[in-house]
C-alpha cells in the first residue's frame, strides 16, 4: 500500500491557482458533508503509532507531502529513520530540496517537484524566482548523488501550452526532468467556473495541444526508439497495449490513501478532514484493511470508465463545477484517451519491428501522478 504522509499543511509559496483560489472559495456550505477545518498544522501524533502501522505491511510506500513538507524536515529525517517502509518518496515545490542532507537525499526513491513549465509560466503561477530556485536545486541533487526518479508534475492553467511546455521539461537547458505528469487547473474550486473559459480554451488550446504531443510521442518511437515519459500518456498506452481495465489510476481510496497530521485515514491529500470518507486510522487500522471509497457520480456509467478509471475522486464527490463543467473536462480526458486510441495500431507494430518494447511503458504506480489529468 501507499501512503502520503502529511508532513505539515504549510506552505513557502502563494501559487496563483492554490492559494489564490483558495481565499476566494472558502465557503463551508459549499463543502460536502461534516468537514474537519481545525486538523494541526504539523505532524502531531507519535511516530511510534505511525511505526507499528506501518509495520502490518512490508511492501508499504511513504510519500512525503504537504503543505510543503520540507518546512517539516526534521520529521521526515525521523521518519526515514524509524520507519519500516518499503521506499520513501517526495512530493515537493522545490524551493528548499538544497537543505536535504545528502543521506536523505539519496534514500528518496522518487522526488516529484511542482513546476509548470519554462521561466516564465512557472513564476508566473507561483512566484518570481521560483523557476531558477527549482531547476538549481533539482540539479545539485542530481550532484548530491540523487539517482532516483526525478518527476516534473504541472499544473495546467488556461495561461499553458501543453504541448511546448511539457516539451520543454523534458529537453530544457537549465534542468530536463526524467519525466512529466500533469494536472488540470479544473473542478477543484467552486467560484472560479463562472469567470473561467475552460471549455473554449479546451477546444482551442489544450486539445489541439495534446494531439501534436501524442504526434510527437510517437514521431521520438519511431525515429529514436524512445518512449518519452509522459505519465499520462503512458500509463493509459500500457493498459491499451494489455488490453486492461483500470480503477482510478492514482489509488486514491483503494490502494493508496493520505495519513493526515491528526493520524486519520483519507483517501487522497485533497479529500483532508472529509470525515465521511475516512478509511480509518493509524491507531486501530491495519494498512491492508482499510475502508474503501471506489469512483461513482457521472464517472460510474461513462463509456471510457473502463480505461480512463476516474479523473478524480475528489472532484467526484464534489462537484465543484456541477454537472456542465465536470461533462467539460470529462471532455478532454474522453479527446486524450482517442488520440491514444488513433495510434494504438502504430505503437503495437513498432512494438513487433522491435523499435521500442512493452517495458519502455513501464512507470511506478501511485508515486503520487494522478496520471489521469
Amino acid at each position: 500500500m501507499n501512503f502520503f504522509i502529511t508532513l505539515t499543511t504549510a506552505c513557502d509559496l502563494q501559487c496563483r491557482y492554490c492559494y489564490g483560489e483558495c481565499c476566494d472559495d472558502f465557503d463551508k456550505s459549499a463543502d460536502n458533508g461534516d468537514i474537519d477545518y481545525f486538523l494541526p498544522r504539523d505532524l502531531s501524533y507519535p511516530v511510534g503509532d505511525l511505526s507499528k502501522f506501518v509495520d502490518k505491511d512490508p511492501l508499504s510506500t511513504l510519500i512525503f507531502y504537504g503543505g510543503e513538507p520540507l518546512l517539516n524536515i526534521k520529521k521526515m529525517y525521523e521518519l526515514m529513520d524509524s520507519l519500516p517502509a518499503k521506499r520513501f518518496m517526495l512530493h515537493t515545490n522545490g524551493t528548499m530540496l538544497h537543505k536535504v542532507k545528502p543521506e536523505y537525499l539519496n534514500r528518496l526513491h522518487t522526488i516529484s517537484i511542482s513546476i509548470d513549465g519554462d521561466e516564465k509560466l512557472t513564476d508566473y503561477d507561483r512566484g518570481d524566482g521560483v523557476y531558477k530556485k527549482i531547476t538549481g536545486n533539482a540539479r545539485l541533487a542530481r550532484k548530491n548523488g540523487f539517482k532516483g526518479e526525478m518527476i516534473a508534475r504541472m499544473t495546467v492553467t488556461e495561461d499553458c501550452d501543453i504541448y511546448r511546455q511539457a516539451l520543454y521539461l523534458l529537453d530544457n537547458p537549465d534542468f530536463s526532468f526524467d519525466s512529466v505528469h500533469w494536472q488540470l487547473d479544473a473542478l477543484f474550486w467552486k467560484n472560479d467556473y463562472g469567470r473561467r473559459h475552460f471549455a473554449q480554451w479546451a477546444n482551442d488550446s489544450y486539445n489541439p495541444g495534446i494531439k501534436k504531443l501524442v504526434d510527437e510521442w510517437v514521431q521520438a518511437m519511431r525515429e529514436e526508439g524512445k518512449v518519452l515519459r509522459l505519465y499520462p500518456f503512458m500509463s493509459v498506452m500500457r493498459s491499451m497495449l494489455l488490453e486492461e481495465k483500470s480503477l482510478l489510476r492514482c489509488g486514491a481510496g483503494w490502494a493508496e490513501y493520505n495519513i493526515q497530521t491528526d493520524g486519520k485515514i483519507s483517501p487522497c491529500p485533497v479529500m483532508s478532514g472529509m470525515k465521511d470518507y475516512y478509511a480509518g486510522d493509524i491507531f486501530t487500522g491495519d494498512p491492508l484493511k482499510l475502508k474503501q471509497t471506489l469512483i461513482s457520480g457521472p464517472c460510474r456509467d461513462c463509456d471510457v470508465h473502463d480505461i480512463c478509471g476516474g479523473r478524480c475522486l475528489y472532484a467526484n464527490v464534489t462537484v465543484k463545477w456541477g454537472d456542465k463543467g465536470f461533462a467539460e473536462v470529462c471532455s478532454t480526458i474522453k479527446y486524450l484517451i482517442a488520440s491514444l486510441q488513433g495510434v494504438l495500431p502504430e505503437i503495437k507494430m513498432l512494438i513487433k519491428e522491435g523499435k521500442i518494447s512493452l517495458q519502455d511503458f513501464e512507470h511506478t504506480k501511485f508515486n503520487s501522478c494522478e496520471i489521469i489529468p
